[in-house]
């Protein structure tokens, strides 16, 4: 009898990690990718979902519409403090975003808060974001939330931004800093485009940078 007790316990404790491992990854596009524990961070968190149900297509490229929507989440982005005699529609800014896409709100969002450039009513949703793109929208997301990190500043070492401009760099910098998007070598490639894991990689970085501002106010 105490055998069978002990047998049904440890069955019991399988079938409860074999659980509890499939909530933790239920992808099964990345079980052996280098981002996983970051994707399971963002994934548990509600900052990224999948592609698919049991899809997460980690090397699939970043568009601006999957970026703003999480920084939207990761940031808790809003624009509670405008007083609208209507409320607003992205049909009011855009002419490329509908009013009831998964991204409507976020692309408002975006608006209000001075991330992303959008000139001709063009939100591109569907535009692949680069490096420094992705960098410069989340060093924007700190100062219009008014979050202050403290770290060593140290000029990056990377030799590839030195011909872009002034506030490019600047938010390169910071996130260096941060460590949020931290490469090695001596090349950022700013113009390169960012894969979903890797966007889960920074966003985990940055829910760290944040946790550590909260502990530092």
């Amino acid at each position: 009898m105490k055998k069978a007790v002990i047998l049904f316990v440890l069955m019991a404790s399988v079938m409860f990690a074999t659980s509890i491992c499939f909530a933790q990854t239920p992808f099964s596009d990345i079980q052996t990718h280098q981002a996983l524990s970051d994707i399971e961070a963002v994934y548990s968190k509600g900052i990224m979902i999948g592609t698919a149900a049991d899809i997460f297509s980690p090397d699939e490229y970043v568009d601006k519409a999957q970026l703003a929507v999480c920084l939207v989440r990761v940031f808790d982005l809003n624009y509670d403090n405008i007083a609208f005699a209507k409320l607003p529609v992205p049909s009011d800014l855009y002419d490329d975003v509908g009013n009831d896409l998964w991204y409507s709100e976020a692309s408002l969002t975006m608006a209000y808060n001075g991330i992303f450039d959008f000139p001709d009513r063009k939100f591109k949703p569907h535009q692949t974001v680069t490096r420094s793109e992705v960098a410069g929208a989340i060093a924007d997301s700190f100062k219009t939330k008014g979050i202050q990190v403290i770290t060593t500043m140290m000029w990056p070492p990377y030799a590839d931004i030195a011909h872009l401009p002034d506030k490019q760099q600047s938010d390169i910098a910071f996130i260096y800093n941060t460590q949020i998007m931290k490469y090695p070598g001596s090349e950022f490639k700013p113009d390169e485009k960012i894969t979903r894991a890797e966007l889960a990689t920074i966003m985990n970085n940055t829910l760290s940078s944040l946790a550590l501002a909260g502990e530092g106010s």
